[in-house]
């Protein structure tokens, strides 16, 4: 009797002790997870995939407001082919994108073992072939060390590969794995019921928000011919969903095109500017069919004179304009990234010297106009934005930045100054002022616009581009620019010129044209 009662005891502490931990219970544990997709020999037998996708994109950082809905950005189809044993892969995306105009945007992407091409269509209709971006290189093989047929393998072969204990999400245990990949830590998550990945969350560095969670989560598996895998998946940057896809998978049945997945040796020729920066920042920009290209490469930086020592900095995409006072400088706009930002000061310190950058103004929230401010608060720069946005800057002014440290994680224990603008604010030495004017319009709940009256300078962003035509279609576009009219007309503000966050410096005539265009 005692035997049996010693027995069920130890049984009964066994059922309950937790789960093992460290390198050899996460090998098991990926014994297992690859013994629910069908076993290590059928995932060994695959040797091609093609995923057909169809779904949408998003972006929380292009909303109208910093805590408000995602904008929709496309709907679009991908179709993307793996050849695992020759290290190749082809992705092909047809979307037509609502957001910030509508328009297609479509390219082919071609990755022949350390080297990438990308096959676009220019504004004359001419297809045009290129060395892939080296960041948009590194990101694209991330995706692919990550797909399901993929992720097992990468988790297995992760010198630093361990179990750490189990978690509780709801009603669900999930096994959880740790390992490196590329320089970034990845956590796999495995269903604990069916043993299946269940999401793959790397910690990859964001312009914006630093040491950020990207996730991708799977849903409805399925069999394939004696392979499990999803039918659907989601994006998750950060905690928000940017992408949802449904997913149809043939394996082993595609017709590789040797010629097209490989890349030829005149594009294998051109060098590589940049680094390979894995960040999803970079894929975000690309699905909008918008400016990326300067990301981690050398930037450029060009100060053309407005009028005495006031500058539009350009040079990039994005530009700013820098005001020089009696004893320091305000720059409006600190766009895009670190990388930006440190050469527009380096241009700035020759150029002005013994001026410190006091203030700088950040127009808006969204994802090209803020990555840069960390920067300047490093140097002790007050950052100054719209009172509805000072929330999103002390968040981002604070998050920690690990994984591509920047020069205010340097810093230390920095508590940058932040000043909020909720309808108006002046910035003067005395001699020269600077108008930094709040003003309504569908762009977004936040908008600050900076106006040198002596000057009769205008600086804006996004709502107007300075020497760039505004199609009749381009309802957005011409329903922006009649909220920036309408500000300046309503303020009485004497305009003569404007300086544009995007194209150049114009009269404020051209402004009339497209306002005069019709609305709809």
């Amino acid at each position: 009797m005692f035997a049996i009662v010693l027995g069920l005891l130890m049984l009964l502490s066994a059922c309950s002790s937790a789960p093992p931990t460290g390198p050899e219970a996460a090998k098991a544990l990926i014994d297992e997870a690859a013994a629910a997709m069908g076993g290590w020999a059928m995932l060994d037998a695959v040797k091609s995939q093609e995923i057909l996708v169809g779904g949408g994109d998003w972006e929380p950082m292009q909303a109208v407001d910093p805590n408000g809905e995602p904008r929709t950005i496309n709907t679009f189809g991908q179709s993307t082919i793996v050849d695992f044993e020759r290290n190749r892969m082809r992705l092909t995306f047809d979307a037509i994108r609502v957001y910030p105009t509508r328009a297609p945007v479509k390219f082919v992407e071609v990755i022949d073992g350390d080297a990438g091409m990308l096959e676009s269509v220019d504004a004359t209709g001419k297809v045009v072939r290129e060395r892939l971006h080296p960041s948009r290189y590194a990101t694209r093989l991330r995706d692919v060390r990550r797909l399901p047929l993929r992720v097992l393998y990468t988790a297995k072969s992760a010198p630093d590969i361990t179990r750490v204990p189990d978690r509780n999400e709801g009603n669900k245990t999930l096994h959880i794995l740790h390992y490196t990949d590329g320089g970034m830590p990845v956590e796999l998550q495995i269903d604990s019921f069916n043993k299946l990945p269940m999401r793959i969350i790397y910690t990859e560095d964001d312009p914006v928000y630093g040491d950020t969670l990207n996730e991708v989560a799977f849903a409805e598996w399925r069999d394939y011919s004696g392979v499990r895998l999803p039918q659907g998946q989601s994006v998750f940057p950060n905690g928000n969903k940017i992408r949802q896809e449904r997913v149809r998978t043939l394996i082993n049945n595609t017709e590789l095109d040797d010629a097209a997945l490989t890349v030829p040796p005149e594009i294998r020729s051109q060098p590589e500017i940049g680094d390979r920066i894995v960040s999803q920042w970079i894929l975000r920009r690309v699905v909008m069919g918008v400016g990326y290209q300067d990301f981690a490469r050398p930037q450029k930086v060009d100060l053309v004179e407005v009028s005495k020592g006031v500058y539009h900095v350009k040079g990039s995409s994005h530009h700013s304009m820098a005001i020089e006072m009696k004893d320091h400088l305000v720059l409006i706009e600190a766009p895009l990234y670190e990388e930006r930002s440190a050469a527009v000061i380096k241009a700035l310190e020759e150029k002005i010297p013994g001026k410190p950058i006091k203030y700088v103004v950040m127009t808006h929230f969204h994802i090209d106009h803020s990555g840069g401010l960390r920067a300047y608060a490093a140097k002790g720069a007050t950052i100054i934005g719209p009172e509805s946005a000072v929330p999103f800057l002390k968040t981002m002014l604070s998050r920690p930045k690990t994984v591509r440290p920047d020069s205010l994680a340097k810093a230390g224990n920095t508590t940058p100054n932040i000043e909020g603008v909720k309808e108006t604010k002046s910035l003067t030495d005395g001699d020269r002022t600077i108008e930094l004017i709040q003003i309504e319009n569908p762009h977004v709940s936040g908008m600050l616009v900076a106006y040198l009256p002596a000057e009769k300078v205008l600086f804006v962003s996004d709502l107007y581009t300075p020497g760039t035509p505004v199609e009749p279609t381009n309802t957005t576009g011409i329903a922006n620019a009649v909220a920036l009219d309408t500000a300046i007309t309503g303020g009485k503000l004497s305009v003569d010129r404007i300086v544009g966050g995007h194209g150049d410096i114009a009269p404020l005539r051209d402004l009339a044209k497209v306002t005069a265009l019709p609305k709809s």
